[in-house]
């Protein structure tokens, strides 16, 4: 029962803040426009901690941050000044091509090598299956509080990623120039290799034989700058895989973030 009530919570607060926020909303600010990516290097160093389980206080992992940028190339993160508003779900410290880039259309292009076996960037060099993943992310900027958005990704060496389609939906809520709230919410549609790796990634899943719609989540996060290069953030999320992926005993699992950043811009 405890899991129906977080649930409605979750998308009970969501849904409110949507049509408070469609109410209220104002167009886009016509000076919204961003600079132009810098010709020169950009960087931010960092930690985070990370918290598997927040009702256990389970699996807490710390982890060092990296954030690299020259012109349209980025790693990361590493722009203060757009620091606060910036992102969504499903972000990542991929290598990352900024093909385009105003002030409501954003696209990038994305390759990393994931370990199936782990499904993180970050163990790569462990054993375990490995493959190189496309991605390509648009992201528009419907008016001061809401982003639609929209991920893909493919396995190009075709060893048991399969593609992705992922939506999602971000909430934006400023308050003040130095820090805000985001909430986001996506789905993901896969194809059945991909959701054959996740399930063999997941004790008690199930093995899925066809595509469709394997998992959903939500995540809500503050971001706060103490100064032009010094910044704060935390964040909370949920998620779980749908059935027929989902294990019979499956429970709505919370994870959370705790992280500081230095800027070099």
């Amino acid at each position: 029962m405890s899991r129906y009530i977080a649930r409605c919570l979750v998308w009970g607060s969501f849904s409110w803040g949507a049509g408070l926020a469609w109410s209220q909303a104002s167009p886009v600010a016509e000076n919204n426009t961003p600079p132009p990516a810098p010709s020169g290097w950009m960087y931010s160093l960092g930690a985070k901690l990370e918290i598997g389980d927040l009702r256990r206080l389970e699996g807490l992992k710390l982890r060092p941050t990296l954030g690299l940028r020259y012109g349209r190339w980025r790693m990361g993160t590493v722009d203060s000044q757009t620091w606060p508003s910036f992102g969504q779900a499903l972000q990542d410290s991929n290598l990352t091509y900024d093909w385009l880039k105003n002030s409501q259309w954003q696209t990038a292009l994305s390759a990393s090598v994931v370990n199936l076996d782990q499904d993180r960037t970050f163990d790569a060099l462990r054993s375990g299956r490995k493959t190189l993943r496309a991605k390509a992310a648009l992201n528009y900027t419907v008016n001061k509080h809401w982003m639609l958005g929209l991920n893909v990704s493919h396995d190009l060496l075709k060893r048991g990623d399969g593609s992705t389609l992922s939506p999602t939906l971000t909430y934006l809520q400023t308050l003040d120039q130095d820090s805000a709230w985001l909430l986001s919410a996506f789905t993901t549609w896969g194809t059945a290799a991909h959701w054959q790796s996740e399930a063999a990634r997941t004790p008690g899943s199930a093995l899925r034989q066809d595509a469709g719609l394997g998992s959903w989540g939500t995540q809500i996060t503050y971001r706060q700058r103490w100064s032009p290069q010094w910044a704060f953030f935390t964040q909370i999320g949920t998620g779980r895989l749908i059935a027929p992926t989902a294990a019979a005993n499956q429970t709505l699992g919370w994870s959370g973030q705790l992280g500081v950043l230095y800027f070099s811009h």
